[in-house]
């Protein structure tokens, strides 16, 4: 049996790597894939079965696709006051439209007319298998991703955090509100809802230049988002290289792009999801590294949908398991790799530390300041215990069959 601190001194290993050797590791970056590298090569040293780099075209860019969206809700407004008229106010909706149709396809992972006009990269996922003791009667997938985050301003401090969630869902509406607007004016030859689309273009112009300004920062070095989730499932793999379950098969899947609307997980689903099957869970670990465990009740930064509820039993069970650890359970903040599978049906849990008010002012989210010496051990360890205690409840149940 392994020790506790032999796990967490593992992860930390892992995390030095990723964070301070490698670096920051933006989507479809040369430093990604050095990641996945590492990774991979982690994974043979343990022992992990059909250890591979699985490659699919990603994006460099999560804000480029937004800039699109906003740029044609602008122009129909510029349209619209440089030639007033039914005709204009017709194209201003439909342009309108279109902007709805790109923010809100673009926040839950499906493809759009901005993905028309934009370049993919090349990423990659690095996968494995750990098979179980007997029988295969069950199969569970560990995800963490990664790619590292740029650094824009409103990450900056908690204050920005909330501003710009305000302005995500106020441009968001605004873009609405103008579609609905400008097909009045066309319907009625309403000339005076331009005035309306001038408001709207002043949140746009504002809404662009931060998105403009956030591609020009440097990428995060990620220690606690997301490379403390890479560090725990490796520790996790070595346990199971040791120590296998009875009946279950646990994949491991480290995804890039997630930071770029998630590409990673969805090359991973559209590959294995059939062979994995509809009763797989997905335990996805994203920055467990920094104040009180906590998993995702909902998740999407847009649309909210509902954590399945085999997931929440089955992090339910294990929290009542280890009611020492105190785990939380809340509403995501944006969205995470177990959001995609969430979205198709599956049995998909997000597991995170969030910071303790009067104990960690700040996660370090896509901030220079996520570096190593932010990571608490027990917060490492708690992540470890945790998932471990779920992973037995999946093998149990499947003990049962």
């Amino acid at each position: 049996m392994t020790q506790p601190e032999e796990h967490t001194q593992t992860a930390l290993a892992h995390i030095r790597a990723l964070s301070e050797t490698i670096g920051g590791r933006g989507s479809c970056t040369p430093k990604e894939r050095q990641a996945a590298e590492y990774v991979a090569d982690q994974m043979r040293l343990l022992g992990v079965a059909d250890v591979r780099l699985e490659r699919y075209r990603g994006a460099p860019s999560t804000y480029r696709p937004y800039v699109l969206a906003f740029a044609a809700a602008l122009a129909g407004t510029v349209l619209v006051w440089a030639a007033p008229g039914r005709g204009t106010m017709a194209a201003a909706a439909l342009l309108n439209g279109l902007g709805v149709w790109g923010m809100l396809a673009e926040t839950d992972f499906s493809g759009s007319w901005v993905r028309w006009f934009l370049p993919g990269a090349d990423s990659q996922n690095a996968v494995g298998v750990l098979p179980p003791a007997g029988e295969v009667r069950q199969r569970a997938v560990l995800s963490a991703h990664l790619d590292t985050h740029r650094t824009p301003i409103f990450y900056s401090s908690p204050t920005w955090h909330t501003l710009f969630s305000v302005l995500v869902a106020g441009v968001f509406l605004t873009v609405v509100l103008s579609a609905v607007a400008y097909g009045l004016g066309a319907l009625f030859l309403w000339i005076w809802v331009r005035w309306i689309g001038l408001v709207a273009a002043a949140i746009l112009i504002f809404a662009l230049s931060l998105f403009l300004h956030a591609d020009q920062t440097p990428f995060s070095p990620g220690a606690n988002d997301d490379a403390s989730g890479v560090g725990v499932i490796l520790g996790l793999a070595e346990r199971l290289a040791r120590e296998p379950l009875a009946h279950t098969e646990v994949w491991l899947a480290l995804t890039g792009c997630e930071e770029a609307s998630a590409y990673g997980m969805v090359a991973f689903l559209n590959a294995h999801q059939a062979s994995l099957g509809p009763e797989a869970v997905y335990l996805i670990l994203d920055q467990v590294a920094v104040g009180r465990l906590s998993y995702v009740t909902a998740d999407g930064l847009i649309i909210k949908r509902k954590t399945h509820p085999r997931a929440l039993a089955l992090a339910r069970r294990a929290a009542v398991a280890h009611p020492d650890l105190e785990v939380g359970e809340h509403v995501g903040i944006a969205y995470t790799d177990a959001a995609v599978a969430t979205k198709r049906g599956l049995a998909s849990l997000s597991l995170d530390s969030l910071p303790v008010a009067g104990e960690d002012e700040t996660a370090h989210w896509h901030q220079m300041s996520d570096t190593l010496d932010k990571v608490d051990p027990k917060a490492l360890a708690d992540a470890h215990l945790f998932t471990w205690q779920i992973l037995k409840e999946i093998d149990q149940a499947s003990e049962g069959g």
